[in-house]
């Protein structure tokens, strides 16, 4: 998988990816066309307004000159809330319906991002727009060249923090003193539960979006092995002794969980000569890959030290 950067975020682009430079004999590679492909990234909280959102992309053929994703825009998105209801399934509330528009980025000195789209009242009445609500379920609709697509998730009930701490500070080889963050917190009594784990601070402070905060690049963790254990994590990524991290623990579902877990393996992965790998997508639709993320947020502040 590919990411490019729009303004600080990035767009998941389905993966054809580079071809190794490293090789010593040309290779002559008959790649048939495919049509393009449909690529959603969708995001529904319960911590920060601005951060639910949905970005829909295109990807073109490899052999194309500009081997880049393409912005979906003018297309009807909507987001509704329900809940499962056993032996009935979803029960969706349409008053709830929220039509996303496209419109300028929050936070971003007013950059417009061509496929990005927003709930309208963020520009309007913030205090308002859409805010995910964990036990809930949501409902995401896509009307895009003619073509339905659709994804549903649900956020779970968010994990608390129990607290943050840091490592031993340490100089690294320029000579700047830094230190690793460490999240501390007990995992429900309940199998099943998955966490991702972001952060942000001062090198991100002026970014948009999940994508351009912190992260030890979407390693996910499920409780199979540690059920209602208390957990210590500590990344690997350092931070400036002084500086202020601000921490969020997101607590997903199973599927939300595999895509990333997918994906992460598709970042890694060395190539189109080596074992392939399938992006568990959870959208519907034809000739589309993508993830409606529900995010059930908890948050802490850390000065590390």
């Amino acid at each position: 998988m590919k990411k490019l950067n729009y303004c600080n975020s990035y767009i998941p682009i389905l993966l054809l990816l580079l071809l190794c430079n490293s090789c010593e004999k040309n290779i002559d590679l008959q790649l048939d066309k495919t049509p393009p492909m449909l690529v959603v990234e969708a995001y529904i909280n319960n911590s920060i307004r601005t951060y639910n959102y949905v970005i829909i992309g295109k990807t073109v053929n490899f052999n194309e000159s500009q081997f880049a994703n393409t912005a979906v825009e003018k297309a009807t998105v909507t987001i509704t809330e329900g809940f499962f209801e056993k032996g009935k399934g979803y029960q969706w509330n349409p008053a709830s319906t929220v039509t996303m528009k496209e419109g300028k980025t929050p936070g971003m000195h007013g950059l417009y991002v061509p496929g990005a789209y927003f709930d309208p009242k963020l520009t309007t009445d913030s205090s308002h727009a859409l805010l995910g609500k964990p036990g809930k379920s949501y409902l995401l609709e896509i009307m895009a060249g003619g073509k339905k697509y659709t994804a549903i998730t649900t956020l779970p009930i968010p994990v608390p923090i129990d607290s943050l701490t840091n490592t031993p500070p340490f100089k690294d080889d320029s000579g700047k003193v830094q230190a690793r963050l460490t999240v501390h917190y007990t995992d429900p009594d309940t199998l099943g539960n998955a966490q991702i784990y972001y952060w942000g601070n001062r090198y991100t402070k002026n970014t948009f979006g999940w994508g351009a905060l912190s992260t030890d690049r979407y390693l996910p963790n499920t409780d199979d092995l540690v059920n209602g254990q208390d957990i210590h994590i500590t990344h690997s990524a350092p931070l400036p002794i002084g500086d202020t991290a601000i921490y969020y623990l997101v607590s997903v579902e199973r599927p939300v969980h595999d895509f990333w877990d997918s994906f992460n393996k598709a970042r890694v992965n060395s190539g189109p000569f080596s074992t392939p790998v399938v992006l568990k997508s959870n959208i519907k639709g034809s000739n589309v890959v993508g993830c409606f993320s529900g995010f059930a947020v908890s948050s802490m502040k850390h000065v590390m030290k």
